[in-house]
């Protein structure tokens, strides 16, 4: 077993790890584990959707500001590809997969997790990353490809992030739409039945840093957002400290290190 349990999570923009897996983040880098968050971009096409917000410098270097507040809460670090948004699908394919590549093999994760292929809704910059993300797991390992990266890293464990039917339903309720727009275009959330989800980590005792974390990103909340709003209670909604995921690849042995009768609680499970 390792001496050193390390994680890294995979994501597009400044505010995908606050809302996805800010409590898993932060649970795992309370319990001792080395957390990295790998950004694709700044978000720089977003605008600012709080009014009280009057922006003095570039988007990109608030939205960068605001997700470093959140890596501080949570206890992370943070590697920022340089990527622009909304670019990602136009950007050398190979040399996004490089870098990547190279961060695996220097950092040394067990365990990744990035978007699934839906992209949570779709949206090209996570579609895009997803692919990298993919395509570097499966590259780090790979002694011939690319040695001037690093030694080869071989990730025993790989996960994309999944909302359940339940807290799409949920997400409706609370805001009353289950989708996002990207240039008045209707994007859905996209959900999984129960049965699809792998893992389920529980990370009520870091509700409050998760949502320390999703405020850091005031420019993406509208005021109207229940993330605001002085009544939310963190405990009473287990869909807000609960996240979910579907293991899609794991090393020989591991799978049956894991219950098959059971989901799992740790994504490093069979590996401690």
């Amino acid at each position: 077993m390792p001496n050193k349990l390390t994680l890294a999570a995979i994501f597009a923009h400044p505010d995908d790890e606050a809302f996805g897996a800010g409590g898993t983040l932060a649970k795992y880098a309370g319990e001792g584990v080395d957390v990295h968050l790998i950004t694709a971009t700044l978000g720089e096409a977003g605008q600012v959707a709080s009014p009280e917000i009057t922006l003095t410098q570039p988007i990109s270097a608030l939205r960068e500001h605001e997700l470093r507040c959140a890596c501080q809460h949570y206890g992370i670090e943070l590697h920022l590809l340089g990527y622009v948004d909304g670019q990602t699908t136009i950007v050398p394919q190979d040399a996004a997969v490089y870098k990547i590549v190279r961060l695996l093999r220097e950092l040394k994760p067990q365990v990744v997790i990035t978007f699934g292929p839906d992209g949570v809704y779709g949206h090209y910059d996570h579609l895009a990353v997803h692919r990298w993300a993919t395509a570097a797991v499966q590259l780090s390992g790979q002694a011939d490809c690319w040695p001037e990266a690093g030694p080869a890293h071989a990730v025993a464990k790989f996960y994309h992030r999944a909302l359940p039917e339940e807290q799409v339903a949920r997400m409706e309720q609370m805001m009353g739409h289950n989708y996002v727009l990207m240039e008045s275009v209707p994007f859905p959330f996209v959900g999984y039945p129960m049965e699809k989800i792998t893992t389920i980590i529980d990370a009520r005792d870091y509700a409050e840093t998760k949502l320390k974390g999703i405020l850091c990103h005031a420019s993406q909340l509208a005021q109207d957002n229940p993330y605001r709003q002085t009544g939310f209670d963190l405990t009473t909604d287990p869909l807000f400290w609960q996240e979910t995921f579907i293991l899609v690849q794991s090393q020989p042995g591991i799978r049956s290190a894991i219950s098959t009768n059971r989901k799992e609680d740790d994504l490093f499970a069979g590996l401690r």
